[in-house]
C-alpha cells in the first residue's frame, strides 16, 4: 500500500505542477483543466474509500502549497470526493469511456458546489470561486469530462504500480 501511495503522490505532483505551471500559463487555454481532480477520482475508482481520501488529502495539501490557496481550503474537499468517489471503487468500469466522464464529471460539480458553500461560510476569504452557473465551470466541466478517459487511460499504464491489491487478486476475490 505504501508503495501504491508513492507512486501516486508523486503522479499528483507532476499534475499539480503541469496544471499551476505550465497550464495555467499558456495563454490559448481559457479555463485549465483539473488533472488533479482527475487523477484523484481514478486512484480513488482504483483502489477505494482509504486510498482515495488519502491521495485526495496529498493533491490538496500539494495545490494548497503550490498555489498559495490558504492552507486547508482544497484538503477539505478533495478528501470527501476522493473517499465518496472510493465507494463506488468495485462498481465502476474505469477502463470505459462513459463511466469515466460521469465519474469525473459529477466530481467537478461536486468540487464546485463544495468551493462555492466555503466561499459563502469564509467571505473574507478572497479566493476566485467560479459559479456552478457560469462560463468558467462550464468550460472546466468539458474539459475534464472530455480528458477524463484519456486520463484513465494514460495512468492505467502504471496500474500495477498504482494497485493496492494486484488485478489477480481483485479478479479472485470477486
Amino acid at each position: 500500500m505504501a508503495k501504491s501511495i508513492l507512486v501516486s503522490t508523486f503522479i499528483l505532483l507532476c499534475a499539480v505542477i503541469l496544471e499551476s505551471s505550465i497550464l495555467s500559463n499558456i495563454s490559448v487555454i481559457y479555463i485549465v483543466p483539473d488533472l488533479v481532480l482527475i487523477c484523484s477520482i481514478y486512484f480513488s475508482l482504483l483502489n477505494g474509500k482509504i486510498v482515495g481520501e488519502t491521495t485526495g488529502f496529498i493533491s490538496g495539501i500539494l495545490l494548497d502549497f503550490i498555489t498559495g490557496i490558504p492552507f486547508g481550503f482544497n484538503c477539505l474537499f478533495r478528501t470527501i470526493i476522493g473517499y465518496v468517489a472510493g465507494i463506488f471503487a468495485k462498481n465502476v468500469i474505469i477502463s470505459g469511456f462513459i463511466l469515466p466522464m460521469l465519474c469525473v464529471g459529477i466530481g467537478t460539480i461536486a468540487k464546485t458546489l463544495m468551493v462555492e458553500l466555503l466561499g459563502l461560510l469564509f467571505p473574507n476569504v478572497h479566493i476566485y470561486i467560479a459559479g456552478i452557473i457560469s462560463y468558467d465551470f462550464l468550460f472546466e466541466f468539458i474539459e475534464n469530462v472530455l480528458l477524463a478517459p484519456f486520463v484513465f487511460k494514460f495512468l492505467s499504464f502504471f496500474r500495477k504500480s498504482l494497485a493496492v491489491r494486484s488485478v489477480k487478486d481483485s479478479i479472485d476475490n470477486d
